[in-house]
């Protein structure tokens, strides 16, 4: 499974309105237990990586440095705040891992996480790899990739969200269709950041909660994507549409529990239509009715 997302394209530079009394909180780590080390290379459990790892450890003009947590394998361009990096890694998976209702974790084999610094390297190594030039990270099954600026703490949605991905790969067996996979990550990833941000006394902006009439795309369309849309602003309407059709049935259509049977319903097959009818067609007469609901919440127009 290869899932796709950008940093800075896709949702802008995600801005932080910080209060006085919450400056000097932003290198904090996430609370929680977790254990990290910075070991040499020879040094790791599992050195075991992907020819797409091992391109990425040996690209030229890039210094790695390595190092280990509970669940995941770091390598960090020299510069990097690792051990942030560790404990928002920890932390986004153990709380996307509760948000899914998934009690036990019995993966022994570690998560191999890769971060770029040098934005020419990055670009390259995208290009090598055929992502998409708007790419700024991306996740295939246990390896997740990501460029970061330097001196950077690692702030915003990209790592919670990939993170998502992680999971849903792990313990959502099926075929996730596109949209709610990016859905599902785009809603974690915002989700997440914004009770971190909140708890130190930030305001997270820039993250877009409505789309013009003109920008938005049928159910039809949008559910059964098979791939990324071509340009860039067709790309964000696709993931801003996917987390707010997630927003709108979690937030008012009974919380997690009927999205998660929702998501089984998908991921075992079912088509958006079938799923929908199953969990979610008792407060409607039919499925426009639903769609038209849908895009007054999604357009913040009146109905």
């Amino acid at each position: 499974m290869r899932s796709v997302r950008t940093l800075l394209g896709l949702l802008g530079i995600l801005v932080l309105c910080v209060p006085p009394s919450a400056r000097g909180q932003d290198a904090a780590p996430p609370a929680g237990a977790y254990k990290f080390k910075t070991v040499p290379f020879d040094d790791l459990s599992d050195r075991t990586v992907s020819r797409q790892g091992d391109t990425a450890l040996h690209f030229k003009g890039v210094t790695w440095e390595h190092g280990e947590s509970d669940h995941f394998i770091l390598h960090t361009e020299t510069g990097f705040s690792a051990p942030q990096l560790a404990a928002t890694a920890e932390w986004s998976y153990a709380a996307i891992k509760r948000d899914l209702q998934i009690a036990q974790d019995l993966f022994e084999r570690k998560c191999h996480v890769y971060v770029f610094l040098n934005h020419d390297a990055w670009r390259e190594f995208g290009g090598e790899s055929k992502m998409e030039p708007w790419t700024g990270g991306w996740c295939t099954g246990r390896e997740l990739f990501f460029w970061s600026r330097p001196n950077f703490k690692f702030q915003g949605t990209t790592l919670p969200h990939e993170m998502t991905h992680l999971v849903l790969h792990r313990f959502v067996s099926g075929d996730i269709p596109l949209w709610l996979n990016e859905g599902i990550a785009e809603f974690e990833g915002v989700r997440l950041y914004r009770n971190y941000v909140k708890a130190r006394g930030y305001t997270l902006t820039n993250v877009r909660d409505y789309l013009d009439r003109a920008q938005t795309i049928p159910l039809s369309a949008l559910t059964s994507a098979v791939d990324y849309p071509r340009t860039t602003n067709e790309v964000e309407a696709f993931y801003t549409e996917s987390r707010l059709l997630i927003n709108f049935l979690y937030y008012q259509h009974g919380g997690p529990g009927p999205l998660l049977k929702f998501l089984k319903l998908q991921s075992d097959g079912a088509r958006f239509d079938s799923a929908w009818r199953e969990i979610y067609r008792s407060q409607y007469s039919d499925l426009p009715s639903f769609e038209k609901k849908f895009f007054a919440y999604l357009t913040r127009e009146k109905e």
